[in-house]
């Protein structure tokens, strides 16, 4: 009898420890799933940019370049303020033979060129173009020197003002021709000036090329983008490269680049407007043309395009 309790005992004892094992195996086996549920619904709730997944090596950073209101509505007056300003500026200098729309040290820098040969002298200023950046509204003039040759040589200056005052000056360029450079014309009407569509025709260039998947390392050649300009009306030869360039240089979501000015001339009758767009390391510039004749848009090119350069 004695023999038989002290294996009952042992028997009790295995089986407790069975058990007990049986326990916490099942324990484990419950809470193991536990965990790998809660370790997917974790990795489920992580936001993954959108800029990583497109492009890794170019992560969006919000930036962008501070943008100017160009929406002026109907710049018919603003044209006529442009030729008043240059009318009382010619007006001036005939009165009293000094370019008082310069600072002092612009004038003596300008006058001491003009004399520097016999025979030299400043007959009238021209209008070359008008416009808004981020300095404010302006006027371009060109200070047309003749002597007693066939050459006009055409010194270049933007002037900014408000209303009919003229706050300050910044020199361009010298250029040279047989004739007087004069792209804004009294006479000319305005026509719709673009300025007042700039912003949406730029929101439908933006998401005709995120739409194309053709932004930053999938933009590879300017070909590409052949059906994107037709299909926004743009000229493909002359707008290919500047979308390949903006697509090239974007962000994933083409949020990099702001409107920062426009420019109005007449000879071509054209509005053009500015675009700014900010990488890490770069600025890059590029211009919508609309056309007054046609009354659309007709380019979009890389650079700086303006009559400031123009013979």
């Amino acid at each position: 009898m004695e023999i038989l309790k002290k294996l009952n005992k042992k028997y009790i004892k295995w089986l407790v420890i069975l058990l007990l094992l049986i326990i916490i195996i099942s324990s484990y086996a419950l809470n193991l799933g536990k965990i790998k549920d809660k370790t997917i619904d974790s990795i489920a709730q992580i936001t993954i940019p959108f800029s990583l997944i497109v492009n890794p090596k170019n992560i969006d950073e919000d930036i962008a370049p501070k943008s100017v209101n160009i929406n002026d509505g109907d710049l018919t007056k603003a044209k006529q303020q442009a030729l008043n300003l240059v009318s009382t500026i010619n007006e001036d200098y005939d009165n009293t033979k000094e370019l008082s729309f310069l600072s002092n040290d612009q004038e003596k820098s300008l006058l001491k060129k003009v004399h520097k040969e016999p025979h030299r002298y400043i007959a009238k200023m021209t209008l070359l173009n008008f416009g808004k950046d981020n300095h404010g509204t302006y006027i371009t003039i060109s200070c047309n020197r003749y002597d007693d040759t066939k050459n006009i040589v055409s010194y270049r200056y933007r002037l900014y003002h408000k209303g009919d005052s003229i706050h300050s000056a910044k020199f361009l360029n010298t250029k040279t021709n047989k004739y007087p450079p004069r792209y804004v014309l009294d006479g000319v009407l305005m026509g719709k000036s673009g300025t007042d569509q700039a912003k949406a025709f730029m929101q439908r260039l933006k998401t005709a090329i995120i739409n194309s998947n053709l932004t930053a390392t999938n933009a590879t050649d300017p070909g590409n983008f052949n059906q994107i300009s037709i299909n926004l009306g743009l000229n493909p030869d002359k707008s290919n490269s500047g979308l390949y360039a903006l697509a090239k240089n974007s962000n994933s979501r083409v949020s990099n680049s702001s409107i920062v000015g426009y420019q109005v001339s007449d000879v071509p009758r054209y509005t053009r407007v500015y675009i700014k767009q900010l990488s890490k390391n770069n600025s890059y510039y590029y211009t919508l043309t609309f056309s007054r004749n046609s009354g659309r848009f007709i380019n979009f090119q890389k650079g700086i395009i303006s009559t400031d350069t123009k013979n």
